[in-house]
């Protein structure tokens, strides 16, 4: 069984790295302006199981920690039954769309967005009916989701949608195109 030691880097922007590191390499050389800690961990320790998993906990943790939907004031679903999206604890971007509590058709939904499984925050501030994944626009690094139009047919096949990316640029997300007001 081989032992790795895991580096985490720690920037002043709350920015941590990852790095596992073999029991004979030196390790990362230190970032400036960075906190670096180091933890011993055998090959034997539990790994996240990749894939689409939206029961993980880490998403009803992260939806713990949004405030109730502004203008309906409902509080968001927590039944796993009720969520959408891409959530892998492995991909570098994924989403959960989340909807609120006795939700119809055309109720307030929230994209939640997740970086190697840790919750990164809402898609957008404001939250939106009719919204789904697109995965024609979405890659191991970028997440597709599109937006009803306000004012488009909401029962009709052909309403008009808003496509919007969200992407990880590294560091942080980077919105790609603007959401319907």
């Amino acid at each position: 069984m081989q032992t790795y030691r895991l580096v985490l880097l720690t920037l002043g922007t709350g920015l941590a790295c990852v790095t596992a590191c073999g029991s004979g390499d030196d390790g990362p050389v230190p970032v400036s302006g960075a906190t670096t800690t180091v933890a011993t961990v055998s090959s034997a320790a539990p790994t996240a199981k990749c894939g689409v998993d939206l029961a993980a906990p880490v998403i009803g943790s992260a939806i713990a920690t949004l405030p109730a939907e502004p203008i309906t004031k409902a509080p968001w679903a927590t039944d796993p039954a009720s969520f959408r999206g891409t959530f892998d604890p492995c991909a570098t971007l994924s989403a959960v769309i989340i909807t609120v509590q006795g939700a119809t058709g055309s109720s307030p939904e929230q994209v939640l967005l997740f970086h190697q499984g840790d919750f990164v925050g809402a898609a957008t501030r404001d939250s939106h009916g009719f919204t789904a994944m697109d995965p024609g626009r979405t890659t191991h690094d970028t997440v597709g989701v599109t937006y009803k139009t306000p004012g488009s047919c909401n029962a009709c096949p052909d309403g008009t949608i808003t496509p919007v990316q969200f992407h990880w640029d590294g560091k942080q997300v980077q919105m790609i195109g603007t959401p319907p007001k």
